[in-house]
Formats: C-alpha cells, structure tokens, sequence
C-alpha cells in the first residue's frame, strides 16, 4: 500500500517519520511510506530548534485562497508522483487533504474525469477548515468558526509552553493532562446534527468525502472538536474511528501502536478486496 505521508504545520517530514515510526515499524514491505513536506518554510517551533534548522508549512497564510494554492500545489505532486493508495496527515496537513477531496468531489459533479488523488485517507488528530465548507455553500454557524479559532490558540499556547518539544518526540506525558480548559468532553461524541456547530444531518448527501478512511483522535487534544467534524464529513459506512486517549501528537505507547497498526492492515486489506481484479 503505497501511502503519502503528511507533517503537521510548522514540522518536517524529517520529524514526522520518527513520529510515525513506531507503528511503521509494525508493518511490512507491503507498505511504501512516501513522505512530503509543506509548500511553505517557516520557523520551527522553539523546542525543535536543536533537531530541525528548517520547518514547512502546508498554507501561506489563513483563508480560503491559501488554501486553494495549497491544493493546486499538492495535486500537481499527486499528477506528477501519483498513483498513491493511501494519504496519512497529522494534523493541519489534513485540511489541505479535505479540501482537495471536497473539491475533487464537486468537479466530478460538474463533468471532471479526474480520477480520485487517493483510495483511502487515515487522518491523525485532523484538522477541518471551516472557510472550505463555506466555499463549497455548505452552512457552518459563528459557533462553529469560533470554536474553531479557540482550539488551535490552544494548541498553539500548549506548543508555546513546552520546554523542549523535541523530547516529546520520544518521551510522552504530561503536557496533555490538563483538560480543565478544553471545549469538549472527552468521553463522549457529540450528535451529527450538533457537532460543534455544524449540523451534519443538513448536508446534501454527495457533500461527504466517500473513501476508506481512519480517524485517529485523543480526548485530550484541544483540537478533538475539528477532528470529530471532520470524521462526521466522511461517508459512516466507510469511515473508522478510533480514540487513542491522548493529547495532539502522534501517539507512541505500545498499546496504541498496535492499534494504529492493526488500522493500516485493515485498511490494506479492504483495499485489496475492493480493486479490480
């Protein structure tokens, strides 16, 4: 299963193969891991500095024509790269992923031959822009957008207070354990029809992204509240959605490893059943 592998924002894909190493080591040769860096330089975060001298990330700026770039950028790689089975993004990359998809999708509705960038998509602690579901005339509230806003000036504050996040890279703990301010209650998912402020039940039915794919979410992530629309946005009988309890990083205990493992094999072997023969 050839898969694209997608950073977060302000990383590399230097620091997210050994984020994802762990359970990439738990799989075999039937894997191919492609990864790609952001569009865009920018400085890496304080705590990284001693591991990382150039950081990337996959928008310009915020807004929706940022995005588009983004999107035009990531599928002429495809174009050139491409044919790939499966994308796997951590965080930010995700809108990126989501925007492409949702688009995609509607070209195909006004005529495009343009064949699907990928067969599947597993999303770790994703991120859903809210400005691409307004581009596309979907109904997002002023609750939604400020919810949205809130969460990640939380990661970025929780980010901001680490003393040394490349340490994090190997050693998990702590810096998620205070949920005392987060939006959400981590042991429970919210109704479709009240998601955060976004009423999936309203959405047209050819408006949900229609492959295979895997969400990866921690309860002690600020940013569970994008992830959990994100999953809604995804056809239910394909989606798969799976809690690892931690904050926003790509977890590493060994429980949840085999977890994320068994995920990929799953999702290979649906594949495979699936293709033409």
């Amino acid at each position: 299963m050839r898969t694209l592998m997608l950073h977060g924002h302000s990383t590399s894909s230097f620091i997210f193969k050994a984020q994802s190493g762990p359970f990439r080591s738990k799989l075999g040769n039937s894997f191919q891991w492609e990864f790609l860096d952001g569009p865009y330089t920018c400085p890496p975060p304080r705590g990284l500095k001693m591991v990382m001298w150039k950081a990337y990330k996959w928008m310009e700026k915020p807004g929706i024509e940022s995005i588009k770039k983004s999107v035009e950028w990531l599928q002429k790689y495809i174009d050139k790269n491409g044919p790939f089975d499966c994308v796997c993004c951590f965080s930010k990359s995700s809108s990126v992923v989501v925007a492409l998809l949702l688009y995609h999708a509607r070209d195909v509705a006004n005529g495009s031959q343009k064949p699907l960038p990928f067969k599947s998509a597993v999303f770790i602690n994703g991120n859903l822009e809210c400005s691409v579901l307004e581009d596309l005339g979907l109904p997002v509230t002023q609750e939604a957008k400020e919810t949205q806003a809130k969460v990640e000036e939380m990661v970025k504050a929780k980010v901001d207070a680490m003393s040394n996040l490349a340490s994090s890279l190997v050693k998990q703990g702590g810096l998620w354990d205070d949920t005392s301010q987060l939006l959400h209650d981590p042991d429970s998912l919210p109704p479709p029809s009240n998601c955060f402020g976004l009423d999936f039940t309203s959405f047209p039915p050819d408006s949900f992204i229609d492959i295979p794919t895997v969400h990866m979410y921690g309860g002690k992530d600020p940013i569970f509240t994008s992830s959990i629309q994100l999953a809604y946005l995804c056809n239910p009988e394909k989606r798969v959605m799976y809690d690892h309890q931690g904050g926003h990083d790509v977890p590493r205990t060994p429980d949840v490893v085999a977890d994320m493992a068994a995920q990929f094999r799953k999702l290979e072997k649906e594949l495979r059943a699936t293709s033409p023969k």
